[in-house]
């Protein structure tokens, strides 16, 4: 018989993370002319790059600011995706990773929790 258990974590330590872009946290990204990235990118690895302002973000955004559609920020070609709001991890989940193995809730760019589905083999 198999088996799948979640194990779930809280933490507050960003470094603890499986997001492949920490370091862009807050991080306005420019084009080669200095212009700050807006739209949609996809980048040699296939992942797909999503960009207001020059910041990591899916959202598009109405006249005052609110989202009115929420896309992943980064698209990975083999099942994971990052939600981003103004160049910050946000959401629940945030992260996924490994086909929804792995998920992280982030608030406003500080993880707060991760889960990580596990298939245990041959239970009797």
């Amino acid at each position: 018989m198999t088996m799948n258990t979640i194990k779930a974590i809280e933490t507050n330590d960003n470094n603890a993370s499986s997001s492949r872009c920490l370091q862009f946290i807050g991080v306005p990204i420019v084009d080669a002319e200095g212009k700050l990235l807006n739209g949609e990118y996809k980048l040699s690895d296939g992942t797909v790059a999503r960009f207001v302002d020059g910041l990591l973000d899916g959202n598009t955004y109405d006249k005052d600011g609110k989202p009115v559609e929420e896309k992943p920020a980064l698209e990975y070609e083999y099942e994971g995706a990052e939600y981003w709001t103004h160049g910050k991890p946000h959401g629940y989940p945030a992260v996924s990773q490994a086909h929804h193995t792995i998920e992280e809730d982030w608030e406003h760019g500080q993880i707060r929790a991760i889960r990580n589905e596990t298939e245990l083999l041959d239970i009797e």
